[in-house]
């Protein structure tokens, strides 16, 4: 049977491989699935026609976590190490939950948020030891090193991979999978701040203003980071406010906001404004907590009904936390210089004014507002594009993970989740009412959002094996009435 590519074939003419599935993406997301299929007893079923694993690192399990400086997570340590714990992973990585000096310092302080650098290195550990004994165990293969392309989505519910190793871009290759689990990261673009401007109401950054995002500003060092900053501010004598905005209201604009407070302060800066288009929201373990520290609690938007904690998914946590109490109360990060100004630009025209003077007057401007999707391009059989529907923030996505069309249609047999897609709250994962955003995070992924996705991909799996059964009895008797000739039908196996 001929097969059509989204691309074509690398020179060496060679037959794509087939798969039952590709994880495009091996980072907290994919892994989380992964470690989940693992850990129930699926893995052999996901891998029953081959699992191959591609992700444009080399170093597979923590995404861009170990490249943030000085950044700590929004979870506790105990929540990362939960991801480790299950009698399967046992003989995979027993001796890192026995011996490992980094787990050992995070269970040691259990109730801690850890810096988001040892977590990566955790999980690339725990992630390599178990692709290591996958590759052994189950027919699993790994790519490094290698970026997606293009995913085409075939008439028969197929995919068409294409993809090309990062050494070598222009020699592009192809795979074909029954399934794709899809999460290549989230993504800030620096072009998004004029559309963030313009959502705000606020004059767009003039010429000469060092536009920037969070993303790639917390993965400087802090010689990084006066350079890149330190060439615009203004000389004492001068009598102008050295001032850097920062658009957006997350844990990231919070700990942005320390970042450049504390790096930047001996540098010449003076003051950072803050705008957001939303109430800053503080995250408390119980609403008794939360109304003793003095939070005005609304109990039927605020908490969430599962857990009963208080801003479970919108409020600040641990580091963050401390910061935004310090500006709110203070003015600033504690023991640092410059000044910091909460805008609320969505509260009134007096803030929209106030945002609109402190952005024209800065040297610099800092995306923080969020990520959007890092998605491949999708194409159907014609090789049209097929857009996806993106809405609050993200692609929107089934109970499973599918990923809709403009039509509201799900791309079956695509599952992503995420940053830049993934899960709004439902009543089994809760959440307070007033969030409205995506459900992120590490433990989620290897727990919940790990089984709804190995559900949806074991699902399809299901139904590609009844109709490849059905087409192979048509097959046959149509043979029979045509007096045994041979038809030829699709492959099945990999090769």
């Amino acid at each position: 049977m001929q097969r059509s590519s989204a691309v074509d074939p690398d020179s060496s003419g060679s037959v794509p491989s087939d798969y039952s599935c590709v994880l495009c993406g091996a980072g907290p997301a994919g892994m989380g699935f992964l470690f989940y299929a693992f850990k129930s007893g699926k893995l052999a079923e996901v891998a029953r026609n081959g699992l191959l694993i591609i992700d444009k690192r080399v170093s597979l399990g923590a995404g861009k976590l170990g490249d943030y400086v000085n950044v700590t997570g929004n979870s506790v340590a105990k929540s990362f190490l939960a991801c480790l714990e299950h009698e399967r992973f046992d003989e995979v990585f027993g001796d890192i939950r026995e011996y490992n000096e980094l787990h050992r310092k995070l269970a040691a302080d259990p109730d801690g948020a850890p810096l988001l650098s040892e977590v990566g290195e955790l999980l690339t550990l725990a992630a390599e030891r178990l692709i290591e004994h996958l590759v052994e165990h189950f027919d699993v293969v790994v790519l490094r090193g290698h970026e997606i392309d293009a995913i085409r989505h075939d008439r028969d519910g197929r995919f068409e991979i294409a993809y090309h190793d990062t050494r070598r871009p222009a020699a592009r290759r192809m795979v074909i999978s029954d399934t794709v689990v899809m999460n290549l990261g989230g993504t800030q673009r620096v072009e998004e701040v004029d559309d963030l401007c313009r959502a705000l109401d606020i004059p767009l950054p003039g010429n000469g203003v060092i536009t920037c995002t969070s993303d790639e500003l917390l993965r400087l060092t802090s010689t990084q980071l006066v350079d890149t900053f330190a060439p615009v501010f203004a000389p004492a004598a001068a009598r102008r406010m050295n001032r850097i905005t920062i658009i957006g209201g997350s844990h990231s604009a919070f700990t942005m906001t320390e970042r450049l407070a504390t790096d930047l302060g001996g540098a010449g800066l003076d003051e950072i404004a803050i705008i957001h288009r939303s109430p800053i929201r503080l995250f408390f373990e119980t609403e008794e907590e939360a109304r003793a520290w003095g939070y005005m609690v609304d109990p039927v938007n605020d908490i969430c009904p599962i857990t009963r904690r208080v801003n479970r998914s919108s409020g600040l946590r641990y580091r963050a936390f401390e910061i935004a109490c310090s500006v709110m109360s203070q003015g600033r990060v504690a023991g640092t210089k410059p000044r910091v100004e909460l805008i609320d630009a969505a509260s009134g025209e007096g803030e929209r004014a106030r945002a609109a003077t402190c952005l024209t007057q800065s040297c610099g401007v800092v995306h923080s507002a969020g990520y959007g999707p890092n998605m491949s391009v999708l194409v159907d059989h014609r090789g049209a594009e097929i857009p996806l529907l993106f809405r609050q923030g993200g692609i929107e996505v089934d109970k499973f993970g599918r990923p809709l069309d403009m039509d509201g249609k799900v791309v079956r047999g695509l599952f992503t989740f995420g940053l830049g897609s993934g899960f709004r709250p439902d009543p089994e994962i809760g959440s307070e009412a007033a969030f409205t955003g995506r459900i992120h995070g590490v433990w989620i992924f290897h727990h919940e959002i790990g089984k709804r996705i190995l559900t949806g991909v074991l699902k399809a799996l299901a139904e590609k094996a009844v109709a490849q059964e059905a087409e192979m009895i048509a097959t046959a008797d149509d043979d029979t009435h045509a007096g045994g000739r041979p038809r030829r039908g699709r492959a099945d196996h990999r090769r």
